[in-house]
């Protein structure tokens, strides 16, 4: 930059004095500026910008500053160049931006100015640490919402947003948003689709701003401040099938629920549009919409174990959800399958009261109970064991909330053989442990008739059962104890043929 002279930047361009030839000179040079590679330049050239570079609202014209700023945003595309202009050029492009709040018409000059000023703060700000937090101190944050309100050039708009979004990326920042800021976002997002902008970069700052709010303000606001945000509605009903927009909604949706460990807000109405989105990106293999299935099923699976689903104005939507889930059995796409399985678990422990419906998730999952034991069934012999635990699970639960009466002697059969063959063929404790449980529970209260469950004394699965009382895991000793001990009393067959007597296998247990 040696052969480049910056004391003519020393003059006031508001003087009216000031002949054009030095005005258009001015101009000149700091388009050159602009120009210039930052890494090429040394910390004494940065030095000399900071020091004649014409950023005073009081001594320059629009121009003049739209220029100097174009100069800075220009040069911080490189993290050096942040770190040498430092807080000082940071204080000087955040008051150039706050005196331009007052002033904001469609005056061509200060439209330019503002465009310039925002992109100077915004990439002074990018990732790096001290100038954000020295732009927030000066009330950046602030002025640039209120910089939203006004009446700014369109394609202004998606860089006060990129403004935005870096101001917000502060993880150790004690932010203080405005209590409305979130529903203020909202609006103008509502409002800029209403122009049927295209702009997908815009969308996917203005949700990141949201969810860094959503990260940083979980003190300060409840999660029916986020109900409202028809502005993901809307972008998620419109472009869902623009990947990265359609991500980015989600990611927001997820962040809120996780945030807040409440994921049944999801019911008013988001959950038929994630259900529409995931159906339409299951096939897909690409990894990116694959990555968009993968966060809609971890939702409803944490959206199915949200006790406060279980409400009486969300059972009509809890029960639209199980319907499809039920679809999703025979998916393709194998952690859909799996995570199907999963959410039907949970969603069938849900009891609600008979006099309000007679159709519960439970009931409604037992018509299937054909497919349930036979992928167990499948599952023990691939050595699935995420399916074998998913499946025993919903059978645990299923009998939580009722019972297996209404099966045909064949179906109750076969369940009782396939729930013997997981502790025959798995060694694996949360399977052996699960299974146990899950067959005492069969015994205890699964509606079955005396003469099908005779199949538990059959004396290869009782000495499987006493092998596990030596288990040196301890949870799986007392599991094994109770379920002898649920085999003896609660059968009421006094001697299986061709083997020996329960109680010749019970003598030695203790009572649970």
């Amino acid at each position: 930059m040696e052969n480049i002279s910056l004391e003519s930047l020393n003059i006031n361009t508001k003087n009216q004095q000031v002949n054009e030839i030095d005005y258009n000179n001015i101009m000149d040079l700091l388009n050159d500026l602009s120009e210039l590679d930052p890494k090429c330049l040394s910390e004494d050239d940065y030095d000399k910008l900071i020091n004649f570079l014409p950023l005073s609202p009081n001594i320059h014209g629009n121009q003049v500053l739209a220029a100097g700023c174009n100069v800075i945003a220009s040069l911080c595309s490189d993290d050096l160049a942040r770190h040498y202009f430092g807080e000082k050029i940071t204080v000087s492009t955040v008051n150039i931006l706050k005196s331009l709040t007052s002033r904001i018409n469609k005056d061509k000059c200060i439209q330019e100015c503002l465009l310039q000023t925002c992109r100077a703060v915004g990439n002074l700000c990018y990732y790096h640490e001290e100038n954000t937090k020295c732009a927030l101190k000066e009330g950046c944050l602030l002025i640039t919402m209120e910089v939203l309100k006004t009446n700014i050039n369109e394609n202004i708009q998606p860089v006060v947003i990129g403004l935005l979004l870096n101001l917000t990326h502060l993880d150790d920042y004690n932010y203080k948003f405005q209590d409305n800021m979130i529903e203020e976002l909202n609006l103008y997002g509502i409002q800029y689709m209403e122009y049927n902008n295209n702009n997908y970069r815009f969308y996917i700052n203005l949700v990141s701003v949201m969810i860094n709010i959503v990260r940083k303000s979980s003190s300060n606001t409840k999660i029916t401040d986020y109900e409202k945000c028809y502005f993901i509605d809307r972008l998620l009903e419109t472009y869902n099938m623009q990947i990265n927009v359609t991500y980015i909604c989600i990611k927001f949706i997820k962040k809120v629920s996780k945030t807040y460990n409440v994921y049944n807000w999801i019911l008013k109405e988001k959950h038929k549009t994630l259900i529409e989105i995931l159906d339409k990106y299951e096939e897909n293999q690409e990894e990116d919409p694959k990555l968009i299935v993968k966060k809609i099923c971890d939702i409803i699976i944490l959206l199915s174990n949200d006790d406060g689903s279980m409400e009486k104005n969300k059972q009509l939507d809890v029960l639209y959800l199980v319907e499809w889930l039920l679809k999703k059995l025979h998916s393709n796409n194998l952690y859909v399958k799996l995570s199907a399985v999963r959410s039907l678990a949970n969603f069938s422990r849900y009891k609600y009261e008979s006099n309000l419906t007679t159709i519960s998730p439970a009931k409604t999952i037992m018509k299937h109970i054909t497919w349930f034991i036979n992928t167990l069934d499948k599952s023990i012999k691939d050595n699935n064991s995420l399916m074998e635990v998913s499946i025993l699970c919903l059978f645990k639960n299923l009998l939580y909330a009722t019972n297996f009466e209404s099966m045909d002697e064949n179906h109750t059969d076969k369940l009782i053989k396939v729930t013997i063959d997981v502790l025959k063929h798995s060694t694996f404790n949360p399977i052996v442990m699960k299974g146990m449980d899950i067959i005492r529970c069969i015994i205890k209260k699964g509606g079955i008739s005396q003469k099908q469950l005779v199949l538990y004394k059959n004396s290869t699965f009782i000495k499987l059962v006493t092998t596990h009382c030596n288990s040196i895991d301890e949870d799986i000793q007392i599991l094994a104890k109770k379920l002898l001990y649920s085999i003896n009393e609660d059968i009421n067959e006094p001697e299986i043929v061709g083997s020996r007597t329960v109680e010749n296998h019970l003598q030695f247990i203790e009572k649970i």
